[in-house]
C-alpha cells in the first residue's frame, strides 16, 4: 500500500511541476523569446509543438491528443493489471503517466500546441528540441522502467539457473 501511496504523491508533485512551470513560461517569457540559463547552453524559451514528439506531423493536434488519451488508459489498465508491482514499477508508472496528462491537459485546454520551455544545446553544435517537465519526467519514468524489467529478467534467470 505504501508503495502506491508515493506513486500517487509522485504522479501529483510531478503533473503540478509540469503546470506551474509551463503556466509560469507563458506568463513570463514571450513566444520565441531566448532566456539564458546557464550561459547560452541552457535556455528557456517559449514554444508550443502542435505536433508530436521532436515536432512531428506539425497541425495534427486532434490525433496526438487521441494517441496520448489511448495510451495513457494502456497504461492504467498495465499498472492494474500488472502482477510485480515493486516501489520501481509504481514509481517509474507515475512519472509516465503524470508527463502523459500533462502534455493531454495542454491540448485539451485549447492552447495552441504543447507548451515547451526548456531549451539545451548550442546553436554551433546541436540543440535538443525544446520541452517541458511533462516530457522530462516521461523519459525519466520510461528509464526507471526499463531498468525495473532488467532486474525482472536478472531475477527470472537467476532463478532458472538454480534449478
Amino acid at each position: 500500500m505504501k508503495k502506491h501511496v508515493i506513486a500517487t504523491l509522485l504522479f501529483a508533485v510531478s503533473l503540478a511541476a509540469d503546470i506551474i512551470t509551463k503556466e509560469l513560461a507563458v506568463a513570463h517569457i514571450g513566444l520565441h523569446e531566448r532566456i539564458d540559463i546557464i550561459g547560452s547552453f541552457v535556455q528557456l524559451t517559449l514554444l508550443y509543438n502542435r505536433g508530436g514528439l521532436f515536432g512531428i506531423m506539425q497541425g495534427h493536434q486532434l490525433f496526438f491528443l487521441v494517441v496520448s488519451c489511448i495510451v495513457l488508459v494502456l497504461l492504467l489498465v498495465y499498472y492494474i493489471y500488472e502482477k510485480v508491482k515493486t516501489g520501481l514499477f509504481c514509481n517509474s508508472m507515475a512519472l509516465i503517466m503524470a508527463g502523459a496528462v500533462g502534455n493531454i491537459l495542454d491540448r485539451l485546454l485549447g492552447k495552441p500546441g504543447v507548451v515547451d520551455f526548456i531549451y539545451i544545446g548550442s546553436d554551433d553544435v546541436f540543440r535538443w528540441p525544446a520541452f517541458n517537465i511533462a516530457d522530462s519526467v516521461i523519459v525519466i519514468g520510461a528509464a526507471l522502467l526499463m531498468f525495473f524489467y532488467y532486474q525482472e529478467e536478472k531475477k527470472a534467470r537467476a532463478q532458472d539457473a538454480a534449478q
